[in-house]
């Protein structure tokens, strides 16, 4: 666990913690939480708030203040409004937050973001007497991670109600997929007062909020590229809260074509990072995993993907072009294209047969650069051959 974050965002992806997403991936993942590691996670927040006398109106405010100097901490430990726990108290608040630390690890955002530090962690303080000032210091130190662990969980309810409310509610009907209407979809549920009730609010139940603005240090780093072999400008930010980071994976995901969608079969979110009106996931149907939703959706309704929305149909039209044209520049000779044609074919009947691969993986593996080298061809030069030169 650590108080700050370091985040890249460069070309259409994200880079948290040395770990590489597209853009959109991870808060997927967070909206796809199980509804009882919610619950039990909110059981855990009271608990915490109750034995630490910490008011969830007022503790978003702890960290700018306990965030100083060693005097100035133990000066605080003084305040009649922060309690001082005995040890036991304290072994019982650190019970509950390696128990959120260990539900947080049941989603992939949470897995990237949140470093565990494990139940053994108290034994660093208990030879501190209590109503000294090293306990004191010890216990406001223990604070600043006890209001990173609250402050995760109360981001992880703020961003999923609203992240589900927006793709269900708003981006399903949306028109068109290109980027104007995405925007225009956030706009939508941030500005239009028809809609805000779709935004966590302090005003809910709960009180967690989904806030309209996020503190960040941002930096324009010069990277480089090897996929693309060039240099780019990549955003590097210091972010200090989940909330802070999900809405900059899904946001700008956003604004790259990148968006979520609940699948009809499953009821599960995916990513969509085409303009596709796709219905089901491709990932394994959780009634029969040796089938995708997409399958199973045809085999118990007999209801298919309009081929215009199937991604792999998509990415496999698009490959067969490729070769065609490749063929018809000269730069392929008949044997070699017909060699890829039946291997792009071979590779779309496994991948619509079986659950292993994603949309993803699969517009990957027709890829030229992935394609030619698994028919042992090289890669033709852009432009038509100059004559006399070998295609192979």
């Amino acid at each position: 666990m650590q108080g700050y974050i370091d985040v890249i965002v460069k070309g259409n992806k994200i880079i948290i913690k040395g770990q590489e997403f597209l853009l959109g991936e991870l808060s997927v993942s967070l909206m796809n939480m199980d509804d009882d590691v919610l619950r039990q996670m909110s059981k855990h927040l009271v608990e915490l708030e109750r034995l630490a006398c910490i008011c969830r109106e007022k503790h978003v405010f702890y960290r700018k203040l306990i965030d100083t100097d060693k005097e100035r901490k133990a000066e605080l430990a003084q305040d009649e409004h922060i309690k001082i726990p005995t040890f036991d108290e304290w072994k019982e608040i650190h019970e509950h937050v390696c128990a959120i630390q260990e539900l947080m690890q049941t989603f992939k955002m949470g897995e990237v973001l949140m470093s565990p530090v494990g139940k053994d962690f108290m034994k660093l303080f208990e030879n501190a007497e209590f109503g000294t000032e090293q306990y004191n210091f010890n216990w406001m130190w223990y604070l600043e991670l006890l209001d990173i662990t609250m402050g995760f969980v109360e981001d992880v309810f703020a961003v999923l109600r609203t992240f589900r409310m927006f793709t269900v509610h708003i981006i399903s009907f949306l028109k068109k997929y290109d980027i104007n209407h995405l925007a225009g979809a956030y706009h939508i549920l941030m500005c239009d007062p028809r809609y805000r009730w779709m935004v966590a609010s302090f005003n809910d139940p709960d009180k967690v909020t989904y806030t309209d603005s996020d503190f960040m240090i941002l930096q324009y780093k010069p990277m480089y590229d090897p996929v693309k072999n060039e240099y780019i400008i990549a955003e590097y930010f210091r972010m200090d809260n989940l909330q802070a980071i999900a809405k900059t994976d899904m946001l700008r995901g956003l604004m790259k074509g990148h968006f979520p969608r609940r699948c009809e079969n499953c009821g599960r979110y995916f990513l969509m990072t085409k303009a596709y009106r796709t219905r089901f996931c491709d990932m394994p149907s959780p009634e029969d995993p040796k089938r995708t939703c997409n399958q199973m959706a045809y085999a118990k309704k007999k209801v298919k993907e309009e081929k215009a929305d199937d991604p792999k149909y998509q990415s496999y039209r698009r490959c067969i072009k490729r070769i065609e044209k490749a063929f018809q520049r000269g730069v392929l000779t008949e044997e070699q294209k017909e060699l890829l044609l039946s291997k792009a074919e071979e590779l779309y009947t496994e991948a619509m047969m079986a659950p292993e691969y994603s949309n993803e993986e699969f517009e990957a593996m027709l890829q030229s650069k992935n394609l030619y080298k698994n028919c042992g061809i090289n890669i033709p030069r852009k432009g038509r051959p100059k004559k006399g030169t070998d295609n192979d």
